[in-house]
C-alpha cells in the first residue's frame, strides 16, 4: 500500500551559490560523509541528493519538525545506477513506526534543475 509521496524541484545554481557561500558548512550539516565523498564537489550531484531528502520529508508528511536531520537521510546509488535511501536516528524511528516497508526514489536532471519523486510502501499506521 503507498503510504506517502513526495515530490522536489531543486534548481542546481541555487546548491552551487550555498556551497561557495558557507562551504563546508553547508555540506556537513545537509550530507553525509559518504554522501560528500562521492559528490566530488559537483553541484548537480548534490542538488539531485537534497531533491531527494526534500522528497523523502515530504513523503513522509513532516519536514524537519520534530528534530529530524538531514544526515538521518542518505541516498546511495545503486549497483544499476538507480538512487536509494538509507535512513538513520529519528528519521528511521518514524518510518519503522509508520511500517514503511519500501521507499523508492528516482531523479530526472536538466541543465540547472533536477526533480526527485520518493514514494513510501507499507502498512498504513
Amino acid at each position: 500500500m503507498i503510504c506517502g509521496i513526495g515530490v522536489d524541484l531543486v534548481t542546481v545554481s541555487r546548491i552551487e551559490r550555498a556551497v561557495h557561500r558557507f562551504g563546508d558548512r553547508f555540506a556537513e550539516r545537509v550530507y553525509t560523509s559518504e554522501e560528500r565523498h562521492m559528490s566530488k564537489g559537483q553541484a548537480m550531484f548534490l542538488a539531485g541528493r537534497f531533491a531527494i531528502k526534500e522528497a523523502l520529508l515530504k513523503a513522509m508528511g513532516t519536514g524537519l519538525a520534530g528534530g529530524l536531520r538531514w544526515r538521518d537521510i542518505e541516498t546511495i546509488t545503486l549497483p544499476s545506477g538507480a538512487p536509494s535511501i538509507r535512513c538513520y536516528g529519528r528519521v528511521k524511528h518514524l518510518l519503522d513506526a509508520r511500517g514503511i516497508k519500501n521507499i523508492w526514489a528516482t531523479l530526472s536532471h536538466d541543465k540547472d534543475h533536477v526533480v526527485a519523486v520518493v514514494l513510501l510502501e507499507g502498512a498504513l499506521a
